[in-house]
C-alpha cells in the first residue's frame, strides 16, 4: 500500500540543499511525485520547496524528522494525502 505526503520545506539557499534532501528521501526509498521550488524573500536568500512524495513504507515521520535536522532546512510542514 502507497503511502502519499504532501511536504513544504522553507530553506536557505544554499549549494547543495536540494541534493541533500533527496539523498535522505532515497536512503528510505521515497518517490518524488512533485516538486516545486521559488524563492520566498526579495534577495533570494530562503526558498520554499514543496513536494509530493510517496511510500510504500508508513515511517514518514521518521523521514520528516531526519530531514528537518538538516542544517539548511529552517521549518518543514507536512500532511497526510
Amino acid at each position: 500500500m502507497m503511502h502519499y505526503y504532501k511536504v513544504t520545506l522553507r530553506v536557505q539557499n544554499d549549494v547543495g540543499v536540494l541534493a541533500r534532501i533527496t539523498v535522505l528521501l532515497r536512503k528510505f526509498q521515497v518517490n518524488i511525485r512533485s516538486l516545486h521550488i521559488e524563492p520566498i524573500d526579495t534577495e533570494e536568500n530562503f526558498s520554499e520547496i514543496k513536494m509530493e512524495m510517496e511510500s510504500k513504507k508508513a515511517e514518514m515521520e521518521t523521514v520528516i524528522k531526519k530531514v528537518g535536522r538538516l542544517i539548511p532546512v529552517i521549518s518543514i510542514d507536512y500532511e497526510k494525502k
